[in-house]
């Protein structure tokens, strides 16, 4: 049916997503950018971050808004009758199932891809979980700073003589999340070929450990436990983060041009830095002498020489002065949508530039609890008014039923 679609590289797909924080909202958001009819379900009461700490917009918090762009919220009870028949129902005419649970809450729900392929063979099923379907971890509960941590992540972020540091952004959540969006969309151009469904697991730990690729690869190489380095490289210097006169700055590989840049020419051809494992040898006397010059200038000075010699150096800005700045407002990087109770919500954007995604223009603003139920189970589903209505009474009697059970417990 043609209810609810969107345009796009994915327009015609249909997503049914179980989800709850960062890393499942954010892999259903990208793929709803692109195109897909995302269809949020949650219970009743709505998933844990609608009601997350911080600040708000028109009573929608700032964590939920960032991560559902794109999506319709359909409330359906998993524990009541009618709740499970109509998600039976979206199965029977959509395309994937994506969820971010802990393993085993989807099969004890009954919405679990053997039990799902046996009503939509075609179904896909993507589920991101702290350690995968199995192994000794199984059980075990799992946040971004836990996948940080366990992956070796942390070991290897923060300054050499401080303690193990998180990345800044959820990168635990984030990463597994994009990389269930690519198998989702890899997914689905194989049931285009073959007509089969499939299922797709994406572990944080795993996800976190492929990021950490030339890490690895420097391990499996050399025997070398990679340490925590700043902002430096494990083999490459300079290359980092600076202090200035005013300011900070960052430098990619750049040597030996950003000697001249910077005034100090005699360094190149010194035995102690003229090569990269001489730098290394001395690195703390290049880093001192490398350091003293910049601190001559002013980081936007030194921004300003690096363009005319082509060195690939840049500002450390603050969130505020990349909202402003003028590459990132020329590439819509940022946009602005209408909120769905008046006025206008700003969001990072979409960084997935190419024909056919869907304009700015057409994205819509995260949704409201409930927001669209009615609208999927009449239009999409054909449920008549009465039927909606019994769901919303069974609804009602299962949430005072819960109730009473923990008031109950206490």
């Amino acid at each position: 049916k043609e209810v609810l679609e969107m345009n796009g590289p994915l327009g015609g797909t249909r997503i049914l997503a179980c989800e709850q924080a960062i890393a499942g909202p954010y892999g259903s958001m990208l793929l709803g950018d692109l195109g897909a009819a995302v269809l949020r379900i949650e219970a009743p009461e709505g998933e844990m971050s609608r009601n997350f700490a911080g600040p708000q917009n028109n009573g929608l918090n700032y964590y939920y808004l960032c991560f559902n762009r794109n999506k319709k919220s359909l409330v359906l009870d998993l524990g009541t009758e009618l709740g499970k028949e109509a998600f039976y129902d979206l199965v029977k005419v959509s395309d994937v199932v994506w969820d971010n649970y802990r393993p085993g809450v989807m099969k004890r729900l009954g919405i679990d891809y053997n039990t799902l392929k046996n009503i939509n063979p075609k179904i896909i099923t993507c589920s991101i979980t702290g350690y995968g379907p199995s192994g000794p971890y199984v059980d075990y509960p799992s946040y971004d700073i836990i996948a940080q941590g366990l992956s070796g992540l942390m070991s290897i972020n923060g300054e050499p003589d401080g303690p193990p540091l998180k990345v800044g952004i959820a990168i635990g959540d984030l990463g597994p999340s994009m990389f269930g969006a690519l198998a989702v969309a890899a997914a689905l151009v194989q049931k285009e070929k073959t007509g089969k469904g499939q299922e797709i697991y994406i572990p944080q730990l795993d996800s976190l450990i492929s990021l950490l690729a030339y890490q690895m690869s420097y391990y499996f190489c050399s025997g070398g436990v990679p340490k925590r380095l700043g902002s430096g490289h494990l083999s490459v210097i300079p290359y980092g983060a600076y202090e200035t006169k005013k300011g900070y700055i960052t430098l990619g590989v750049c040597w030996p041009r950003v000697a001249r840049t910077v005034g100090a020419d005699w360094m190149i051809d010194d035995p102690r830095f003229a090569t990269q494992d001489a730098r290394w040898k001395h690195r703390e006397e290049f880093e001192a002498v490398f350091r003293e010059q910049l601190m001559k200038a002013e980081a936007k000075d030194w921004v300003e020489l690096f363009r005319v010699d082509d060195i690939p150096g840049g500002m450390v800005k603050a969130i505020d002065e990349v909202a402003e700045d003028s590459q990132v407002k020329h590439n819509k990087a940022t946009i602005s949508l209408k909120h769905p109770l008046g006025g206008e919500i700003k969001l990072a954007g979409n960084p997935m530039k190419m024909p056919g995604t869907i304009d700015e223009e057409e994205y819509s603003a995260p949704p409201l609890l409930d927001q669209h139920t009615d609208e999927i189970l009449s239009e999409l589903l054909g449920w008549p008014k009465e039927k909606i209505e019994r769901k919303e009474a069974q609804e009602k009697k299962h949430a005072e039923e819960l109730s009473a059970h923990i008031h109950k417990q206490i």
